[in-house]
Protein backbone atom coordinates (compact mmCIF):
# COMPACT_ATOMS: atom_id res chain seq x y z
CA UNK A 1 0.00 0.00 0.00
CA UNK A 2 1.55 3.69 -0.38
CA UNK A 3 1.86 6.37 1.94
CA UNK A 4 -0.60 8.00 0.62
CA UNK A 5 -2.81 4.76 1.25
CA UNK A 6 -1.97 4.62 4.06
CA UNK A 7 -2.61 7.78 5.48
CA UNK A 8 -5.96 7.78 4.01
CA UNK A 9 -6.77 4.44 6.06
CA UNK A 10 -5.53 6.10 9.29
CA UNK A 11 -7.35 9.17 8.71
CA UNK A 12 -10.69 6.94 8.33
CA UNK A 13 -9.95 5.11 10.63
CA UNK A 14 -9.37 7.50 13.42
CA UNK A 15 -12.56 9.50 12.02
CA UNK A 16 -14.68 5.99 12.50
CA UNK A 17 -13.25 5.65 16.12
CA UNK A 18 -13.73 9.36 17.47
CA UNK A 19 -17.63 9.01 15.78
CA UNK A 20 -18.10 5.69 17.73
CA UNK A 21 -18.73 7.28 21.06
CA UNK A 22 -22.32 7.21 21.34
CA UNK A 23 -24.71 8.18 24.37
CA UNK A 24 -25.29 6.75 27.53
CA UNK A 25 -28.85 6.09 29.16
CA UNK A 26 -28.07 5.25 33.13
CA UNK A 27 -29.36 7.42 35.98
CA UNK A 28 -29.44 10.80 36.11
CA UNK A 29 -26.28 12.88 36.34
CA UNK A 30 -25.52 15.67 39.16
CA UNK A 31 -24.87 19.30 37.89
CA UNK A 32 -21.24 20.90 37.51
CA UNK A 33 -21.49 24.20 38.45
CA UNK A 34 -18.78 24.91 35.27
CA UNK A 35 -19.04 27.17 32.74
CA UNK A 36 -17.78 26.28 29.38
CA UNK A 37 -17.09 28.87 27.00
CA UNK A 38 -16.99 28.61 22.74
CA UNK A 39 -13.61 29.28 21.54
CA UNK A 40 -13.85 31.98 18.38
CA UNK A 41 -13.09 30.73 14.62
CA UNK A 42 -9.60 32.75 14.97
CA UNK A 43 -8.69 30.46 17.82
CA UNK A 44 -9.71 27.14 16.13
CA UNK A 45 -7.89 28.66 12.73
CA UNK A 46 -4.42 29.00 14.75
CA UNK A 47 -4.97 25.59 16.61
CA UNK A 48 -6.17 23.34 13.77
CA UNK A 49 -3.23 20.11 12.98
CA UNK A 50 -2.76 18.20 10.31
CA UNK A 51 -0.22 15.70 8.42
CA UNK A 52 0.94 15.78 4.96
CA UNK A 53 0.28 12.11 3.22
CA UNK A 54 3.26 12.56 0.29
CA UNK A 55 3.45 14.40 -2.81
CA UNK A 56 3.14 18.14 -1.06
CA UNK A 57 -0.35 17.01 -0.43
CA UNK A 58 -1.14 18.19 3.03
CA UNK A 59 -4.56 17.59 5.51
CA UNK A 60 -5.23 19.29 8.35
CA UNK A 61 -8.62 18.49 10.47
CA UNK A 62 -10.49 18.81 13.25
CA UNK A 63 -13.55 17.17 15.24
CA UNK A 64 -15.84 19.28 17.26
CA UNK A 65 -18.65 18.35 19.37
CA UNK A 66 -21.26 20.91 20.92
CA UNK A 67 -24.64 20.66 22.48
CA UNK A 68 -27.11 22.90 21.62
CA UNK A 69 -30.53 23.50 23.77
CA UNK A 70 -32.81 25.80 22.73
CA UNK A 71 -30.53 27.00 20.36
CA UNK A 72 -27.87 28.26 23.11
CA UNK A 73 -24.78 26.90 22.88
CA UNK A 74 -24.18 24.85 26.80
CA UNK A 75 -21.08 22.74 25.64
CA UNK A 76 -18.26 22.31 22.93
CA UNK A 77 -14.82 20.36 22.54
CA UNK A 78 -12.75 20.59 19.97
CA UNK A 79 -10.04 18.07 18.83
CA UNK A 80 -7.45 19.25 16.56
CA UNK A 81 -4.59 16.49 14.99
CA UNK A 82 -1.16 17.64 13.89
CA UNK A 83 1.15 14.63 12.01
CA UNK A 84 -0.11 11.84 12.91
CA UNK A 85 2.68 9.92 11.53
CA UNK A 86 5.21 11.94 13.75
CA UNK A 87 3.08 11.81 17.25
CA UNK A 88 4.85 11.43 20.47
CA UNK A 89 3.61 8.95 23.44
CA UNK A 90 3.22 12.23 25.16
CA UNK A 91 0.32 13.41 22.35
CA UNK A 92 -1.00 10.08 22.48
CA UNK A 93 -1.91 9.90 25.79
CA UNK A 94 -3.15 13.43 25.84
CA UNK A 95 -5.25 12.90 22.86
CA UNK A 96 -6.39 9.32 24.93
CA UNK A 97 -7.63 11.40 27.71
CA UNK A 98 -9.60 13.68 26.11
CA UNK A 99 -11.11 11.03 23.43
CA UNK A 100 -12.37 9.34 27.19
CA UNK A 101 -13.64 12.59 28.69
CA UNK A 102 -16.91 12.67 29.18
CA UNK A 103 -19.04 15.58 27.88
CA UNK A 104 -21.69 15.92 30.87
CA UNK A 105 -24.93 18.56 29.79
CA UNK A 106 -27.42 18.92 32.75
CA UNK A 107 -30.65 21.09 31.74
CA UNK A 108 -33.55 21.17 34.65
CA UNK A 109 -34.00 20.46 38.72
CA UNK A 110 -33.14 17.06 39.79
CA UNK A 111 -30.30 15.75 37.46
CA UNK A 112 -27.64 13.92 39.38
CA UNK A 113 -24.47 11.14 37.92
CA UNK A 114 -23.56 7.76 39.12
CA UNK A 115 -20.25 8.22 39.69
CA UNK A 116 -18.84 5.19 38.45
CA UNK A 117 -19.40 6.42 34.96
CA UNK A 118 -15.82 7.64 35.36
CA UNK A 119 -13.47 7.95 31.89
CA UNK A 120 -16.07 6.02 29.61
CA UNK A 121 -16.15 9.49 26.83
CA UNK A 122 -18.97 10.90 24.64
CA UNK A 123 -21.65 13.06 25.49
CA UNK A 124 -24.22 12.37 28.29
CA UNK A 125 -27.22 15.13 28.07
CA UNK A 126 -30.32 14.75 30.91
CA UNK A 127 -33.15 16.91 30.41
CA UNK A 128 -36.14 17.21 33.28
CA UNK A 129 -37.81 19.83 31.73
CA UNK A 130 -40.83 20.00 28.95
CA UNK A 131 -40.43 21.12 25.20
CA UNK A 132 -36.77 21.77 24.81
CA UNK A 133 -35.09 21.57 21.91
CA UNK A 134 -31.85 19.33 21.93
CA UNK A 135 -29.03 18.82 19.71
CA UNK A 136 -25.80 17.21 19.46
CA UNK A 137 -23.69 17.91 16.47
CA UNK A 138 -20.31 16.35 15.77
CA UNK A 139 -18.83 18.00 13.06
CA UNK A 140 -15.62 17.05 11.40
CA UNK A 141 -13.53 20.07 9.63
CA UNK A 142 -11.18 18.70 7.09
CA UNK A 143 -8.67 20.84 4.95
CA UNK A 144 -6.50 20.16 1.98
CA UNK A 145 -4.07 21.87 -0.07
CA UNK A 146 -5.12 19.59 -3.20
CA UNK A 147 -7.66 22.19 -4.64
CA UNK A 148 -5.05 22.31 -8.00
CA UNK A 149 -4.74 18.49 -7.92
CA UNK A 150 -8.52 18.38 -7.98
CA UNK A 151 -8.42 21.20 -10.49
CA UNK A 152 -6.19 18.83 -12.71
CA UNK A 153 -8.05 16.01 -12.47
CA UNK A 154 -11.25 17.84 -13.32
CA UNK A 155 -9.52 19.26 -16.80
CA UNK A 156 -8.07 15.29 -17.35
CA UNK A 157 -11.82 14.04 -16.74
CA UNK A 158 -13.35 17.04 -18.89
CA UNK A 159 -10.80 16.54 -21.84
CA UNK A 160 -11.38 12.62 -21.77
CA UNK A 161 -14.86 13.26 -22.15
CA UNK A 162 -14.56 15.31 -24.86
CA UNK A 163 -12.31 13.06 -26.46
CA UNK A 164 -14.74 10.06 -25.54
CA UNK A 165 -17.30 12.62 -27.66
CA UNK A 166 -15.68 13.08 -30.80
CA UNK A 167 -14.48 9.33 -31.62
CA UNK A 168 -17.62 7.91 -30.33
CA UNK A 169 -19.63 9.61 -32.62
CA UNK A 170 -17.57 8.11 -35.92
Amino acid sequence: MTRRGTAIRRLATLACLLLAGGTLAGPPLQRHDETWMAVSDDTLESQRGGFDIGAGLVVSFGITRAVYINGELMTQTTLNFGQLDKITAGQAMALSRQLNALNLVQNGPGNTVEGSLGSVGGTVIQNTLNNQRIANHTVINVETNGLSLMKDLNTAATLNEGIARAVGGR
